[in-house]
C-alpha cells in the first residue's frame, strides 16, 4: 500500500526539515516577538529572537520566514555569533527546502552542522543531522538517511532531550516505515513521539505526528478512520493558521480519495493549492495544479484551466528567481568572512607585482616581438595547409560522385537485367501450358479420331484458350509499356457491379464447366475510383484463379465492404487454399527462395502484374488462407472523393 501514498516522502523531506522543537508560537506569539525586536538591546539575544520569528513563520508564512532568517544570518555573521550563525543557517535550508530548492537547502544545512559542531552547539547538530537524514531520504538514499537518523536519535538520547527526540523518532518513522523488517519498530517509535508531543504540549508537532498516524491507520485498512483523522487534523491546522500543516493534510487526503476513487478528491486538492497560496508555499503544489489545470480543460471550463494556468506560471517564475537568488545569497554567504582576508592578499600580491614589473617590463617586450613573427609564419603555414586540404577535399568529392554514379549506373544495369531475365522466365512458364493445349487439341483435330461434333467443340476451345491466352498477352504488353515508358495514373470512378458483371461474363465457360456458384455481396451503387483495364485485370486474375482451384460445384464469394477510407474487395474459393510456404511470396518476383518454393507451380506473372497495378493506384494486395478451407485474395482502394463526379458505367 505504501506504493500508493508518494506524498509521504515529500511531506517528511519539506515539513520535518523545517519543524522547530523549542519554539511553539501560534499568530499571537508572533506579534509578541515582533513587538519585543525593536526592544532589543543585546545583539545576541536580537539574533536569537529573530531566529525565532523564523522558526515562528516557517508553517505560517514563508517569505517571512525567509526574510527574518536571512537577516538572522547576516546579524550573526557581522557579531561573530556562531551559535546563532547555526541556527539561522538551518532556518534558511528550513526555507529552501520549502520554495522548495532541495540542494541549496542541503548545502546551508551542512554549514549549520559545521557551524553548530564549532559552536560546541550538541542539540543543534542533532537537529541538522536530522535534516540532513531526510534530505538523503526524499532523494533515495537510504543507507546515509538511515545513518544520520540513528546518530541524530543516539545523541538525543545521550543529551535527554525529549522533546527534540519526539522529532527524531517521528523522522525514524518516515525513514523506516516502508521497510517490512523495520515496520514494528517504526510504528513503535511514531508511538512514543506521540506521546512525547503530548507532553511538552507541542502543537505543530503533535499535529505533524497526527498526520503520520493517519497514514499508518490507513496502511492498517482503516480508511474511515484515517479519512475523519485527517479532517480534524486539517481543521486544526487551519484554524490555528498553520498553513502548511492544513496544505499537507489535504494533499494526504487527496491522495488517499485518489487511491479510493472517492468522487471528492477534487475538493481537497483545490484546498491544498488555497492553503500554500495563503502561506506562500506554492512552489511545491506545481503538480496538484498541473492535474486541476488538466482537469479543467478536458471538461472545458476555461475560467478555472486559466486560473491554474496563471498559478503554474507563477510557480515556475518563482522556482526559476528563487534558484537565481538563491545560488547568488549563498556565494554572497559564503565570500562574506573571506572579504578581509582576499583584499589583504591581494594588496601583498600587488605590491610584489609592482617591483617585479620594471625587471620583466624588456623581457616581455622581446618575449612580443618573438610571438608576433612566430604567430605570422604559424598563420602563412596554416594558410597554404588550409588551401590544400581545401584543394584535396574538393578532389575526393569529386572521385566520391564519379564512384557513386559508377555504382549507381552498375546497379541500375544490374536491376535491368535481372529483371529482363526473370520476365522472360515468367512469361515463357506462364504461356507454356496454353500453348501445349492448343497443339494437343490441333493433333487430335488433324488425326481425325474426332467426331464431326466433338472436333467443333474442340475448335471452339482451341478458339477461346487462343482469345485467352492473346487478351492475357496484351495485357502483359500493356503492363511492360507502363514499366518501360513511365505511367501517368488518371483513375476515374466506377460502378463496382457493372465490372464485376462483365468480368463474370467473359469467364462465364469455365464457371459452368465446373458448375460452380457465383455470390455476389456488394452494397448497392458501390463505386470504385481506378484505372479500368488495370482493376478488370485484377478482377479476371483473381475469379480464374478461384475458378481454377475450386472443387466442381463448390461456392466462390465476392464480397465489398469499406474499411475507413479504403474499399475492399475480396475472391474467397473453398479449394485446396495456399501452401503456407508460398503465401508470403505470392506478389513478388525478385525472391531466390519463391522460385524455389513455386517450381512446378506456375509462374504466378498475372499476380505479380496485379501488384503492380494495385501498387499505381495507391492501393494494397494480398492473399490469407480460408479458416476452414480455400484461400481469399483481397485487394483494398481508395474511396472515390465525396464531390459529385460523372460515373463511368
Amino acid at each position: 500500500m505504501t506504493d500508493h501514498l508518494p506524498y509521504l516522502r515529500k511531506l517528511a523531506l519539506c515539513w520535518l526539515l523545517a519543524l522547530p522543537v523549542f519554539i511553539r508560537a501560534q499568530s499571537s506569539g508572533i506579534e509578541k516577538l515582533k513587538k519585543q525586536l525593536p526592544l532589543v538591546t543585546d545583539s545576541v539575544a536580537y539574533v536569537t529572537t529573530l531566529n525565532r520569528l523564523a522558526i515562528a513563520y516557517q508553517a505560517c508564512q514563508l517569505d517571512s520566514c525567509g526574510k527574518y532568517a536571512s537577516l538572522a544570518r547576516d546579524v550573526a555573521t557581522r557579531i561573530h555569533d556562531r551559535q546563532g550563525r547555526a541556527h539561522a543557517l538551518r532556518n534558511l535550508g528550513s526555507y529552501y527546502a520549502f520554495r522548495p530548492h532541495r540542494y541549496l537547502s542541503f548545502l546551508f544545512y551542512n554549514d549549520a552542522l559545521n557551524e553548530s559542531r564549532a559552536a560546541g552547539d550538541s542539540c543543534h547538530v542533532s537537529q541538522v543531522l536530522m535534516n540532513i537524514g531526510i534530505y538523503y531520504n526524499f532523494n533515495g538514499n537510504a543507507k546515509d538517511a538511515r545513518s544520520m537518523i540513528n546518530r541524530a536519535l543516539l545523541l538525543t538520547w545521550q543529551l535527554k532531550a525529549d522533546s527534540l527526540r519526539a522529532m527524531v523518532l517521528a523522522n525514524y518513522y518516515t525513514v523506516y516505515y516502508a521497510d517490512s523488517l523495520m515496520k514494528p519498530y517504526a510504528a513503535k517509535a511514531l508511538l512514543q513521539a506521540g506521546i512525547l508531543a503530548e507532553q511538552f504540549r507541542d502543537v505543530r508537532a503533535s499535529l505533524y505526528i497526527q498526520l503520520l498516524q493517519a497514514n499508518e491507520t490507513f496502511m492498517n485498512g482503516r480508511f474511515s478512520q484515517a479519512e475523519t483523522d485527517l479532517k480534524h487534523i486539517i481543521d486544526t491546522a487551519a484554524h490555528a493558521g498553520l498553513n502548511y500543516l492544513a496544505m499537507y493534510g489535504s494533499m494526504q487526503l487527496t491522495g488517499y480519495k485518489v487511491w479510493l476513487r472517492h468522487a471528492d478528491s477534487l475538493e481537497y486538492r483545490q484546498k491544498s493549492v488555497e492553503y500554500a497560496m495563503a502561506g506562500g508555499y506554492i512552489g511545491l503544489i506545481l503538480p496538484a495544479v498541473t492535474i486541476l489545470y488538466n482537469h479543467y480543460q478536458r471538461r472545458g471550463d476555461t475560467l478555472q484551466a486559466a486560473r491554474y494556468s496563471r498559478i503554474a506560471l507563477r510557480i515556475m517564475q518563482q522556482q526559476q528567481d528563487d534558484m537565481q537568488k538563491g545560488e547568488m545569497d549563498y556565494i554572497a554567504y559564503t565570500m562574506q568572512d573571506q572579504t578581509m582576508d582576499s583584499l589583504k592578499l591581494q594588496a601583498v600580491i600587488q605590491e610584489s607585482a609592482l617591483q617585479k614589473s620594471r625587471l620583466q617590463q624588456r623581457f616581455w617586450q622581446y618575449l612580443l616581438v618573438f610571438m608576433i613573427v612566430v604567430i605570422l609564419l604559424v598563420l602563412l603555414l596554416f594558410f597554404k595547409f588550409l588551401r590544400s586540404y581545401h584543394a584535396s577535399g574538393i578532389r575526393a568529392q569529386r572521385l566520391s560522385r564519379l564512384q557513386q554514379e559508377v555504382s549507381d549506373s552498375n546497379e541500375t544495369l544490374r536491376v535491368n537485367d535481372d529483371f529482363k531475365n526473370k520476365l522472360i522466365s515468367l512469361i515463357a512458364h506462364d504461356f507454356r501450358t496454353p500453348l501445349h493445349n492448343i497443339i494437343d487439341i490441333t493433333g487430335f483435330v488433324n488425326e481425325s479420331v474426332l467426331t464431326p461434333e466433338d472436333a467443333t467443340e474442340m475448335v471452339i476451345e482451341v478458339e477461346r484458350t487462343a482469345t485467352n491466352t492473346l487478351t492475357v498477352f496484351e495485357e502483359i504488353l500493356s503492363w511492360m509499356r507502363t514499366q518501360l515508358s513511365g505511367f501517368v495514373y488518371y483513375p476515374k470512378p466506377y460502378l463496382l457491379q457493372n465490372m464485376l458483371t462483365a468480368m463474370i461474363q467473359s469467364l462465364h465457360h469455365l464457371v459452368k464447366d465446373k458448375q460452380l456458384l457465383i455470390i455476389q455481396q456488394l452494397p448497392p451503387g458501390l463505386q470504385v475510383h481506378c484505372d479500368y483495364e488495370m482493376l478488370q485485370f485484377i478482377h479476371r486474375n483473381f475469379l480464374h484463379n478461384a475458378i481454377k482451384f475450386s472443387p466442381a460445384g463448390s461456392t466462390i464469394t465476392i464480397t465489398a465492404i469499406r474499411i475507413n477510407t479504403f474499399t475492399e474487395i475480396s475472391f474467397s474459393d473453398e479449394g485446396p487454399g495456399v501452401p503456407a510456404e508460398v503465401l508470403p511470396w505470392l506478389f513478388a518476383y525478385d525472391s531466390h527462395s519463391y522460385r524455389q518454393k513455386r517450381t512446378g507451380k506456375g509462374a504466378g506473372l498475372a499476380l505479380i502484374i496485379c501488384k503492380d497495378f494495385i501498387d499505381k493506384m495507391k492501393g494494397e494486395i494480398g492473399a490469407v488462407n480460408n479458416p476452414v478451407k480455400g484461400s481469399t485474395f483481397y485487394y483494398r482502394l481508395p474511396e472515390a472523393p465525396g464531390e459529385e463526379e460523372n460515373i463511368v458505367s
